[in-house]
């Protein structure tokens, strides 16, 4: 089985821009249709920011890899919408604990 290359990128945003993107900037980073990520903030899988400009909604850039893992998970492993929000909770509090086991270990 061929090894795969996997490779880390950072996206950033030029200073002076807003750190939002509006529904039809994620839905374009994501490939998503903006109903379907209309959809997911309704089930409260994704959050977005109270403010909107122009009566459009505003979601801060970190929401873009969580839509992916939301669109993995339901397309690729089946996982069902409640599934993935079991998951995602649990990926958090994991990600939480080792933070907290890191914090410790440094103060030793």
């Amino acid at each position: 089985m061929a090894e795969g290359k996997y490779f880390l990128v950072q996206l950033g945003r030029a200073s002076g821009l807003s750190p939002y993107l509006t529904l039809s900037e994620v839905a374009y980073h994501c490939g998503l249709h903006p109903e379907l990520i209309e959809r997911l903030v309704t089930i409260g899988l994704v959050d977005y920011v109270e403010g909107n400009v122009g009566g459009e909604i505003l979601f801060p850039a970190d929401v873009i890899p969580l839509l992916r893992r939301i669109w993995r998970l339901r397309n690729h492993l089946g996982v069902n919408y409640a599934g993935i929000g079991v998951i995602l909770e649990l990926i958090a509090r994991i990600e939480s604990l080792e933070n907290h086991i890191r914090e410790l270990e440094s103060s030793v």
